[in-house]
């Protein structure tokens, strides 16, 4: 994997659990679940940010969605429940 394989998607998911849990920081809990390293994780929500996904104030750790980023999630959610539903 390479960054382009940590896709906007789970930056976002990512950025959500942060926000819930304050238990590690998003590039952290990237990591873990895509086995990447953390630098890899971090480009890849800089590449959120640069994509409107994400707003963050002193630094992009603390990130939290945008509504562009809580829709790209909410759309996700919808076609996973279609899916299902099949």
């Amino acid at each position: 994997m390479a960054r382009k394989d940590v896709t906007d998607k789970m930056v976002c998911e990512a950025v959500r659990d942060y926000q819930t849990f304050h238990d590690k920081w998003p590039y952290e809990l990237l990591a873990e679940r895509t086995e990447q390293p953390e630098k890899v994780c971090y480009r890849a929500m800089e590449r959120a940010d640069e994509n409107g996904l994400l707003e963050y104030g002193d630094s992009l750790r603390t990130a939290w969605l945008t509504d562009a980023g809580m829709e790209l999630l909410a759309a996700n959610a919808e076609l996973h429940a279609r899916s299902e539903a099949e």
